[in-house]
C-alpha cells in the first residue's frame, strides 16, 4: 500500500484530518469489495448476507465520517472554492433510505436472474442480437421484451416506490425536487440541468443526420425496406472477423500490447492489476450484468468487471473499462474520499481509451478490411447511443418533475422521447410495446439515478481528443493524462481544457470535429471498397 498519509497531507495539511481520511478510505474499500463479490454471484446467500450487513452496519457511519470532516474543512481558508462548493452541496444532500437501497438491490436481482417464458436466462440473450440470422436476432429481442413484461408486475410499484422516496428525500432536505438533490448527490457544481440542453441540441442536429445516414446503409445491407429494434446492432461493419480469442489469458495478452502500443502507461496500469487478480471478464449464470471499474482507494488500485460475450464489443468494452483504470490511476494522489470521482471526467477517460486504441486494432485484425470495418462500426455505435443518452436523462427530468405519474404514463412520455430525440428510421410495428417499456431494462435508472448525461458529454469531448490524437499524437497523450490528474482538484472545464477539448464546445468548434468525423467515415469507406 502507498502512503494515503502523505497524499492527504498535501492536500489538506492536517495529521487529524488524514487519520479521519484514512479511516473514511478503508470503509469505502471494505463496502466496495463486499459489492464486487455479491455482483460477482448474486444468488450466492454468503456474499449477499455480507454485502447488505456491511451496507447497514458501515454505510450510515461512512455517511456521517465524511460529513464531520467537511464540516471541518468547509470553513477553512486552504481549500479552493470548488471544493468548498462541492462540499457545501454534499452537505446539504441526505442519505439513500435503507429501503432505497433494498429495492435497488431488489430489482439488480431481478434483472441478473431474469428468465424467458421458456426458461432461458435473458442475460444469455444478448449477444444473439449481434447475430447474422434475422430470425435468431429477433426472436432474441422478443424473449427479452416478454420477460421484462412478464417481470412489469413487480418491476414497476418498485420503480414507483423508488420515485416516491426519491422525492420525500428532496422535500425533507428543502429542494425543488429530487433532479436538484441528485445534483448536489452527484457533486455537479460545475455545470447546470440548463446546460444539458446545449448537449440535446447538439445531439440532435449534428448527429441524428449521421445516425439517420449510418441506418439508410444498414438498410441496404440488410436488404430491408425498414429497420426493426433487433436489427440495429447489424450493419455492413458487424461481422469482423478477429482474433480476440476464448481465453482470458490471451485476451488480456491482446489488449495489453494494443495499450502498450499506444502509451507503455496504460499497459502499465493493466499489468499491474493482472498482477493483483483484480479482473472478472467472463460471462457467468448468476453474475450481474453489465460491467464496471470500481476505485479501491487503500489499494490504490482498481478492479475490473464485465461480461465477454466473445463478439468484437469485447475488446472496446474492456478498453473502456480500462480507460476508467487509467484515470483512477492518475488521479489517485488526490482521491481523498471525500468527494464522487467527477462521472463526466471518469466517462472522457473511459471514451477516450476506445478511440485511442483504434489505430492498433490491427494487432487482432488481420484484414484490412476488417480494420475499416471495424473502425466504421465504432463511429456507427457512438453516433447509435448518444441519442441514447439524451432520452434517458429527459426521462428522467420528467419522472421527478411529475412525480405522481402512473406507469401508463411512464411508458408514453418514453416513447415520445423516442419520437422526438431520434431517428424515423426503426420500423416498430412489430415490436409497439418496446418502444415505451424499454426503459424498465436501463439500470441506471434504478440503481444511480441522473447519472446518463454524462455519457453524452464525455463522448464528444472524447471525440475531440481523437481529433486532436489524429494530427499531434504524443502531444495529445500528454495533455490527456495530465488533464486526468486534475479531475479531483479542478473545475470539469479546466479537466477538459487541459486535455485541449472544450466542455459546451462551440457552433465553429462542431462544425469542425463533425466535419472531421464525416472525413474518417468517408476515408475508412474507401478502404473497405478498396479492399474488396
Amino acid at each position: 500500500m502507498k502512503s494515503q498519509s502523505r497524499v492527504n497531507n498535501v492536500i489538506y495539511h492536517d495529521e487529524n484530518v488524514t487519520h479521519q481520511i484514512a479511516s473514511i478510505l478503508k470503509m469505502e474499500e471494505t463496502l466496495l469489495k463486499q459489492k464486487i463479490a455479491y455482483l460477482q454471484d448474486v444468488t450466492d446467500p454468503g456474499t449477499t448476507s455480507e454485502y447488505e450487513q456491511g451496507r447497514q452496519q458501515l454505510s450510515d457511519k461512512l455517511d456521517t465520517l465524511r460529513r464531520s470532516v467537511k464540516m471541518d474543512l468547509v470553513s477553512r481558508d486552504d481549500i479552493t472554492l470548488r471544493t468548498r462548493a462541492r462540499f457545501e452541496q454534499s452537505l446539504r444532500a441526505t442519505s439513500v433510505t435503507e429501503e432505497e437501497a433494498c429495492l435497488i438491490q431488489d430489482y439488480l436481482r431481478i434483472e441478473a436472474t431474469m428468465l424467458t417464458k421458456s426458461g432461458e436466462a435473458v442475460s444469455d440473450l444478448h449477444a444473439a442480437l449481434f447475430d447474422a440470422d434475422e430470425s435468431t436476432r429477433k426472436q432474441a429481442l422478443l424473449s427479452i421484451e416478454e420477460a421484462f413484461r412478464m417481470k412489469e408486475s413487480v418491476i414497476q410499484p418498485l420503480f414507483s416506490r423508488l420515485v416516491e422516496l426519491r422525492q420525500a428525500r428532496a422535500t425533507a432536505s428543502g429542494k425543488i425536487g429530487y433532479e436538484e438533490l441528485a445534483f448536489a448527490e452527484l457533486g455537479r457544481v460545475d455545470y447546470t440541468s440548463q446546460d444539458v440542453n446545449h448537449y440535446a441540441a447538439i445531439i440532435q442536429s449534428e448527429f441524428l443526420p449521421v445516425k439517420r445516414q449510418f441506418q439508410r446503409e444498414q438498410q441496404t445491407f440488410l436488404g430491408k425496406h425498414a429497420l426493426h429494434p433487433w436489427d440495429v446492432r447489424q450493419s455492413a461493419y458487424t461481422q469482423i472477423d478477429h482474433h480476440v480469442t476464448d481465453s482470458d489469458t490471451s485476451f488480456l495478452d491482446q489488449t495489453q500490447a494494443i495499450l502498450k502500443s499506444v502509451h507503455p502507461y496504460f499497459a502499465e496500469v493493466l499489468k499491474d492489476m493482472r498482477q493483483i487478480n483484480h479482473l472478472d471478464i467472463d460471462a457467468r449464470s448468476n453474475k450481474a450484468g453489465g460491467g464496471f471499474c470500481e476505485y479501491l482507494p487503500v489499494e490504490q488500485q482498481s478492479f475490473l468487471f464485465m461480461n465477454r460475450i466473445h463478439t468484437f464489443d469485447d475488446l472496446v468494452i474492456f478498453m473502456h473499462e480500462i480507460g476508467h483504470a487509467v484515470h483512477h490511476d492518475a488521479m489517485k494522489e488526490t482521491y481523498d474520499g471525500l468527494q464522487p470521482i467527477p462521472l463526466e471526467v471518469g466517462e472522457f477517460a473511459a471514451m477516450s481509451l476506445e478511440l485511442l486504441t483504434m489505430n492498433e486494432w490491427h494487432q487482432v485484425i488481420s484484414d484490412k478490411k476488417d480494420v475499416a470495418r471495424a473502425k466504421l462500426e465504432q463511429i456507427r455505435s457512438i453516433v447509435e447511443f448518444l441519442p441514447e443518452t439524451i432520452i434517458v436523462d429527459r426521462f428522467q427530468s420528467w419522472l421527478y418533475a411529475y412525480p405522481d405519474h402512473d406507469p401508463t404514463e411512464r411508458h408514453a412520455y418514453y416513447a415520445d422521447l423516442r419520437e422526438s430525440y431520434d431517428t424515423d428510421v426503426i420500423d416498430w410495428s412489430e415490436t409497439p410495446d418496446w418502444k415505451g417499456h424499454a426503459w424498465m431494462s436501463v439500470i441506471h435508472l434504478f440503481e444511480t439515478p441522473f447519472y446518463y448525461i454524462e455519457y453524452a458529454i464525455a463522448q464528444i469531448a472524447a471525440l475531440q481528443v481523437y481529433h486532436r490524437f489524429t494530427k499531434d499524437p504524443d502531444q495529445t497523450l500528454k495533455d490527456f493524462i495530465a488533464a486526468l490528474a486534475l479531475s479531483q482538484t479542478h473545475l470539469i472545464q479546466d479537466v477538459y481544457a487541459r486535455a485541449g477539448v472544450s466542455f459546451l464546445p462551440s457552433d465553429t468548434e462542431m462544425n469542425e470535429l463533425m466535419a472531421f468525423l464525416e472525413g474518417q467515415i468517408e476515408i475508412w469507406t474507401n478502404e473497405l471498397e478498396k479492399a474488396y
